[in-house]
């Protein structure tokens, strides 16, 4: 298979606690991205989380159409329903508009944020059915399609309609019934750095199965780190890997292993890119064959803002001319 395009998930890593301060340095690395050739750049929706302060993520994507211009951009998820439909189809659309039809549209139940005021219900069943009804209206505005008013008033139109048609849709789930959902209407496969490769193989293949043997485009998240030697990788990747367990552990978020594997710090490790430059070349490409990743988002292992950007660097400069080889 060929080798994975080069993307970048920004989680809005907040070591000090200053969320301004966060905000702002994401901004300067993924300029950074897109200056240095990144094919995609992604950013995650979280809530009460004050490790990665980036909730209102739509506010965030307007930015990062306005501070890119070559990379694609994506959501890496959002939770269609937890918002208010119309209103996330506007801001999709002009995302969409802004970033001159360079938008990727991910998408979740939103199960993760069960304590948010509108969140989606903890039963899968129901924020499943939620999540199909939400996308069911918001891809019928996008298509510029009338969809019924409130009582009394006329059918209304999306305003404005994104530049590209259809807008790519990516579906982050271990859900059955939704993996053969996204299937039959063709929509990619998205999978979390926190999500094993057997869950993923799983998914891939509940979707082949589904689409009567069309494996999925997927875009797939991986924790990562280069360095000359696997030992200096390992020592830069392990205290990150120490503190995303240790805070999962302390929040109960991660708490399924069949689900994820927030907090196991030496799984985090092995399912991860890290090692030397060659070594992190070969994982790279291995996940074409491995998980059938089309697209694979690295997440740099440091909330420190130099070791980040020297992550990023490394593997344009360092790991990604050993792909051709």
């Amino acid at each position: 298979m060929a080798t994975p395009r080069l993307g970048y998930l920004c989680l809005c890593e907040n070591p000090s606690a200053e969320d301004g301060r966060a905000l702002i340095r994401q901004f300067v690395l993924v300029r950074e991205a897109d200056r240095m050739g990144y094919d995609d750049i992604w950013l995650g929706e979280h809530h009460h989380d004050r490790a990665w302060p980036s909730g209102a993520v739509t506010a965030l994507l307007g930015h990062l159409a306005a501070v890119t211009s070559k990379a694609r951009i994506g959501s890496m998820v959002l939770a269609p329903a937890t918002r208010d439909a119309f209103q996330l189809a506007e801001d999709v659309a002009t995302i969409d508009l802004l970033s001159k039809g360079r938008f990727e549209f991910g998408v979740a139940r939103g199960l993760a944020w069960a304590g948010s005021p509108n969140a989606a219900p903890a039963d899968a069943v129901e924020a499943r059915s939620r999540l199909r009804r939400a996308m069911a209206l918001i891809q019928d505005l996008l298509a510029g399609q009338p969809v019924p008013g409130l009582a009394g008033v006329a059918p209304v139109t999306l305003v404005p309609t994104p530049a590209q048609q259809p807008l790519p849709v990516w579906v982050a789930s271990g859900d059955e019934s939704l993996l053969r959902h996204a299937a039959e209407r063709g929509w990619g496969l998205m999978a979390a750095a926190t999500h094993s490769r057997a869950r993923v193989q799983r998914a891939v293949q509940i979707y082949t199965d589904a689409s009567g043997g069309r494996a999925p485009a997927l875009v797939l998240a991986r924790f990562a780190c280069t360095a000359p030697t696997r030992d200096e990788a390992v020592a830069i990747a392990q205290p990150y890997f120490d503190t995303f367990a240790a805070r999962a552990r302390a929040t109960g978020w991660g708490a399924n292993r069949d689900r994820s594997i927030a907090c196991d710090a030496q799984a985090l490790l092995d399912e991860s890119l890290i090692g030397s430059h060659a070594e992190v070349a070969a994982q790279f490409k291995a996940l074409a064959d491995t998980c059938g990743a089309s697209r694979v988002a690295i997440v740099p292992t440091s909330a420190q803002f130099d070791t980040h950007k020297h992550i990023l660097a490394d593997f344009v400069d360092e790991v990604r001319p050993l792909f051709e080889e």
